[in-house]
Parts: C-alpha cells; structure tokens; sequence
C-alpha cells in the first residue's frame, strides 16, 4: 500500500495562480535591462524558475510577451483623473508611477517593438491621459496659449517619469522632492508663443567624404531606429556607400557606433568649451552650455540611452558623459551655491532627460519656437528660477 508521501509525489505539481504575473515581471525587468531584442524566453523562463515548455504554455511567442507586459504595466492610462487643482493632479501622477519604476524606459525603448495597430492604440490612450493634465495646468496658467499649454504638459510628464528612471540612482527620498519642485518650476517659465510648425525638408549638400556620409547617416538611423535595429546595409544605402567601399570605413556596426559616440563627445566638449571662454559668470555660462546642447541634441540624444547596445561600448560613452554631465552640475552649483550636491546632480539628470523627451515628441518639438521654449524649461529645472 503506497504511503502518504508517495501518493503525494505521483501528483502533478499545481502550477502557482500569479505564474502568468510573474512572467510579465520577469520579462518586463528584463527588456528594460536588456532590450527587447536581447532576450530570449530561454532568459524569461529562467529568471522565473521554470522550464521554457512551460513559458509557451503561457505565451506562444515572444511578441505576444511583450504585448502583455506592456497592456499590464499601462492599464492605469485607462484609470481618469480626480484631481481639480493643478497640485493635486501632480501628486495623483506621482502616487500612480512611483512604484513603476520601469515605465519610462518601456515607453521609450520597447515600445517600438509592438505591431503597429497595437502601438497606435497605445499612444492613443496615453495622449488621451495626457488631455487630462491641460484643464488644472491651465487653472494654475490661464495664458497660456494651445502649443505652450501641451508643451507644458509634456515637460511636466518627463519629470514625472523619472522617479523611476533606470539610469537615475538618487534614492527616492532625495530624488522625489526633487521632481515635484522641478514640476512647479516649469509652471513657472515663461514661454514664447507657439508659432508656426517647422517644416522637415531635404536640403543642403552632402560632403564628399564617404567616411563623413556614413558618420551623419548612422546617427540619424541610430537615434530614428535604435542601434539593433539599424543595419550596415541601410547606412550604406542612405549614404550611397555599398559593398567593399562600406566595411573599408568601419569594420562592423559596433566601429560605427564608437566613431558616433566619438563624434558626439567631441561635438559636446566644443560647444561647451566655448560657452565657457565667453561667458561672464557660472550663469551666464549655463545658459550658453544649455543652449548649444539644445541646438544640436535633436540628431543624436536618443543614442546614449539605447539599452540595445552592448555594454562595453555603452560603458565607454557613459564614461564620457558622465564627466560632460559633471561640468553641468559644477555650473549649477556655482550659480545656485545652497543645494546640495546630490540635488545638483539630479537636476541636471531631470534637464538631460528633458531635452531628450521633448525631441523625441513630434507634436511639440517641429514648433518654430521649441529651442527657446526648451532652453527656457531646462533653465528652471537647472536652478528652479521661481525660488
């Protein structure tokens, strides 16, 4: 006669009742990490402890995963706002993405990888919710006119998104005070009018050097598409550079990317260089050093947080731009002395990750006067000018 035990053994093991929940955690932490591209079920199944068979039972491929993370971590857009002031309404945002620390970097990097219907619906919602901010913003700034008034939600959505933000590591003690002052100080900006819409067009001449043609081809594709999404092929193509002229440039896509990560350090350090040589005080200085990084953050911001680049040679840009990151924070502290330096270094994270977030929204940055507005709004999360 079997035992106890033994009958208890032959029993099929009971699946736990939140495994599908922990598959969406596991797998949404990981595309954050890594990059959707980069990781495999084999990965996701591990991470959670089970087999991959057992992951198919769940989700048959890989795209419907992220379909599912993604509808599970933004199924709060669908939940209205309560708030009637303005204040309110940031601490009712605050409270919903505090503890989703991986929100904007879904958003940013991953969502691109749903089908096209999908994706569409889910910016749909998200403009929708973003509606709702526009009637206390305009309480609390009635003069606002219609551009000024979504360019200000936005900006104010960017600072939201980054309590939770992979790259920023101030505790959360320091980093949400910061974020709400932030907040308020872009209530604050006084903005230019809107304007006329720019117009992207094709013009000017392409320089002779194939090398050059390449350079400007693969941080336009690169910032556009993402560096796994971008092949060598379709640089050439853009470039009008193909077979053994190409990889006679760079050896693999990865030179490429480092030529690009060089680039952009250089165009940086240049333009603050100058902006310092010319300069009469630290502020004076940080509004020239912001304004040069305006002007030429559109083509190639993107490319720093791209989690789909491998880590050396992100290590090497992080490196890079940790010390352009440095003579920010040190231009802040001399023009506002009192805050600490934990604070002063995140602001000027908040102000990077501003200007990076606006560009990216074609609704507001093809505005003929998104510059000025975007210097203006960097300035005051920098040194909180209402204080």
């Amino acid at each position: 006669m079997p035992t106890a035990t033994a009958h208890q053994a032959d029993e099929p093991r009971r699946r736990p009742r939140d495994r599908k929940q922990q598959i969406l955690v596991a797998a949404r932490d990981l595309f954050v990490e890594h990059g959707y591209p980069n990781v495999a079920m084999t990965a996701v199944a591990e991470k959670v402890g089970i087999t991959a068979g057992a992951l198919y039972r769940h989700f048959d491929t890989k795209a419907a995963l992220l379909e599912s993370v993604m509808v599970d971590n933004f199924a709060w857009l669908d939940e209205p706002l309560s708030a009637t002031s303005f204040g309110e309404a940031v601490d009712d945002v605050l409270a919903r993405v505090i503890d989703r620390p991986y929100l904007s970097d879904l958003w940013i990097h991953e969502l691109r990888y749903l089908p096209d219907a999908q994706a569409r619906t889910l910016r749909r919602r998200m403009r929708r919710w973003h509606r709702e901010l526009v009637p206390p913003l305009r309480q609390e700034r009635p003069g606002l006119d219609e551009g000024q008034g979504e360019l200000l939600t936005w900006a104010c959505l960017s600072l939201m998104s980054c309590v939770g933000r992979r790259a920023i590591r101030a505790p959360r003690s320091v980093r949400l005070p910061v974020v709400r002052a932030g907040i308020h100080a872009l209530t604050r900006v006084e903005l230019p009018p809107t304007g006329a819409e720019t117009v992207a067009t094709q013009t000017g001449v392409l320089p002779v050097s194939r090398r050059e043609r390449l350079l400007l081809a693969a941080i336009e594709q690169f910032g556009r598409n993402g560096y796994h999404d971008t092949s060598m092929a379709s640089i050439g193509a853009a470039a009008d550079v193909t077979g053994p002229n190409l990889y006679g440039y760079f050896a693999s896509k990865a030179d490429l990317l480092q030529a690009v990560y060089e680039r952009g350090t250089h165009a940086l350090w240049l333009s603050l260089d100058e902006a310092l040589m010319t300069a009469a005080s630290p502020s004076e200085a940080l509004t020239a050093v912001v304004r040069s990084f305006v002007g030429i953050a559109r083509t190639w911001s993107a490319i720093l947080d791209d989690p789909t680049v491998e880590s050396g040679l992100a290590d090497a840009a992080l490196g890079a731009q940790r010390e352009y990151v440095g003579e920010w924070s040190a231009l802040v502290a001399r023009s506002v002395p009192h805050l600490d330096a934990r604070v002063t270094r995140l602001r000027v994270q908040l102000g990077l990750f501003l200007i990076a977030d606006l560009y990216r929204n074609s609704r507001v940055s093809r505005r003929e006067s998104f510059p000025e507005s975007l210097e203006a709004l960097v300035l005051a999360v920098l040194c909180d000018i209402g204080q």
